[in-house]
């Protein structure tokens, strides 16, 4: 069976009316989904002779079989049969792949007028095509076709005007929704990242006012002693070959250093370091224990913020010495569950 059935007519717009022939040529073609005509049956002439009314007419077949019933005329309400009966069947074999054409004549009984609503009736097994048999029936069907078809149209424009519509004001309105969810998302987010910068700038402020409290608490309680002693192990590392230089800065350095060594001096520094960083040593030795006294003076000191030159001095080691602990001190405390472990080593 066809996807779809259309019936297109065209009416030759040439009436003949000789020797009591009414040539009307009517085409009604049946075509598959895409437009393509599968089977077309043409009237080819009406005429009232030999005391009866024949209809000639084709049927032309492209790889379409097909199966015709009967041939009905109809005339003023009345439907006349074939005066012999008619049927015909055009089936796969003779059709496949290619067209034939099929001419028949049909014999009615003797009618003298026709008038617009007078049909040639075929049933098939494609449907029931009816082909009028006068130019003023075709062109009463072509007009209406045409009216059936541009109503159609019409209201499938309307629906698909109505339906752009509908789908625009929903565009519209899911755009102003999204849009407005959107901006409070980004108001909400900027507000947060907003208050988060101002309190990470507080946190910074008070931070460095920290540190420079610390700072100033260290250089109080060690003096120009620390400037001193920075400067003299500066100049001992820089000028230790030189061995009249080595004499006097030894004895100068030593003097200074076992000032600073004496276990007051480190629990001051230790308090000092504790009051400005939080607590940092405290819970160190908390969450550290298996830390000695000597790893919690070298924190101490680091902490304190000697540089590596003084911290050497403190702790009598070398300077590659202090990189190496340092970094063996900070893997084991990377490694550990303390909970501010990040803390303790980002203070180092």
């Amino acid at each position: 069976m066809l996807r779809r059935l259309s019936f297109l007519v065209w009416v030759s717009l040439v009436a003949l009316f000789a020797e009591g022939k009414n040539v009307v040529s009517v085409k009604v073609i049946d075509e598959d989904a895409t437009g393509d005509p599968l089977l077309e049956l043409v009237t080819m002439g009406l005429s009232n002779s030999d005391d009866c009314t024949t209809i000639r007419f084709r049927i032309i077949s492209e790889s379409s079989p097909l199966r015709i019933f009967k041939a009905e005329l109809k005339n003023k309400g009345a439907r006349y049969d074939t005066l012999e009966p008619f049927s015909m069947t055009i089936d796969s074999a003779q059709v496949a792949g290619k067209r034939v054409d099929y001419d028949f004549s049909l014999g009615f009984p003797q009618l003298f007028s026709f008038s617009a609503n007078d049909r040639l009736i075929i049933s098939t097994d494609r449907g029931v095509f009816e082909m009028p048999t006068t130019y003023e029936g075709a062109l009463k069907r072509q007009m209406s076709m045409l009216q059936t078809e541009y109503e159609s149209k019409l209201e499938v424009s309307h629906k698909e005007s109505s339906k752009a519509w509908t789908i625009l004001f929903f565009v519209l309105g899911a755009v102003l929704v999204l849009g407005g969810v959107t901006a409070w998302i980004v108001r909400m987010r900027f507000l947060k990242k907003k208050r988060e910068m101002e309190e990470m700038s507080m946190l910074v402020m008070e931070r460095t006012a920290r540190n420079e409290e610390l700072q100033k608490k260290v250089a109080t309680l060690y003096g120009c002693r620390l400037d001193t002693l920075n400067m003299l192990c500066n100049e001992y590392f820089e000028k230790n070959d030189s061995p009249q230089m080595r004499v006097t800065l030894y004895n100068e350095v030593e003097k200074q250093i076992l000032k600073l060594r004496d276990n007051k001096s480190v629990e001051t520094l230790q308090e000092i370091v504790n009051t400005y960083l939080d607590n940092i040593l405290v819970k160190v030795t908390e969450q550290l224990p298996e830390l000695n006294k000597a790893d919690i003076k070298f924190l101490t000191y680091l902490y304190a913020g000697y540089s590596p030159r003084a911290v050497c001095i403190f702790t009598d080691i070398k300077i590659k010495n202090f990189y190496n602990r340092r970094l063996r001190l900070r893997d084991r405390i990377l490694a550990s569950d303390a909970p501010d472990k990040e803390l303790f080593v980002s203070k180092m």
